[in-house]
């Protein structure tokens, strides 16, 4: 990927990024499409389309980022949080795939760029959520593209300890109705949603900012089955 591509998405979101930072995309990007012949980690391959739909989209996510630890649910290739650990590095971040062959192609990268205080890991949300090292560990739970929202209220907010957020990066639609019943029994305050275009796109997002306020019950998240089957 071109140096003046990732300049210039950095660019339309308010960003500007150094030499070094540059090159870690650069790596990142050439890494994913030469995995991605021999895997699926994205439908999106050209240099144009990627920088709007993969870097653009997840650098707009840092003015949201709040506290010092943060966990990227269903990670798949590494947007956002990779992303997000090259330009903030001094966070401290867990990348979440339930798929195998996704984490070990981000645990080469990590190694590869020499990064510090980021793990990957390969477990499902809903296990995890109930591990003592991760539950209500987090400031930020993240996830982009993944589920529809009600799905992932329960997967995601038992991960974020009290006063934190989970961040949910949608399309058009925010799908804030969906989760009206599962907020106030996983803990969560008043969700809300930020609606915009993608800058210099006609591509439509939606940020839901989901504040934990207290404690999730012990017996949140269900195993996914149940979540799927019968949504809070």
């Amino acid at each position: 990927m071109k140096k003046q591509t990732i300049e210039h998405a950095a660019e339309r979101a308010g960003l500007e990024l150094s030499p070094q930072t540059i090159e870690q995309i650069q790596l990142f990007i050439a890494r994913l499409l030469e995995k991605n012949k021999v895997m699926n980690l994205t439908a999106i391959t050209e240099e144009e389309e990627i920088a709007d739909s993969h870097l653009l989209d997840s650098f707009m996510l840092l003015p949201y980022l709040q506290g010092d630890s943060i966990i990227d649910v269903g990670s798949g290739a590494g947007f956002p949080g990779m992303l997000v650990k090259l330009l903030r590095p001094q966070l401290k971040l867990v990348l979440l795939d339930s798929t195998k062959k996704r984490i070990s192609f981000l645990e080469e990268l990590i190694d590869e760029l020499g990064l510090t205080q980021i793990t990957a890991v390969h477990c499902r949300a809903e296990e995890v959520g109930h591990m003592p090292e991760y539950r209500e560990k987090f400031d930020i739970a993240v996830a982009r593209a993944v589920s529809s929202l009600d799905i992932l209220l329960e997967l995601c907010l038992p991960l974020v300890k009290v006063g934190g957020s989970f961040l949910a990066m949608k399309g058009k639609d925010d799908e804030l109705k969906l989760a009206e019943t599962g907020i106030p029994l996983l803990g969560a305050g008043k969700a809300t949603a930020d609606h915009y275009l993608l800058p210099g796109t006609d591509l439509q997002r939606s940020m839901v900012i989901v504040p934990k306020e207290k404690s999730t019950k012990q017996r949140y998240p269900r195993p996914f089955a149940a979540i799927k089957k019968s949504p809070l």
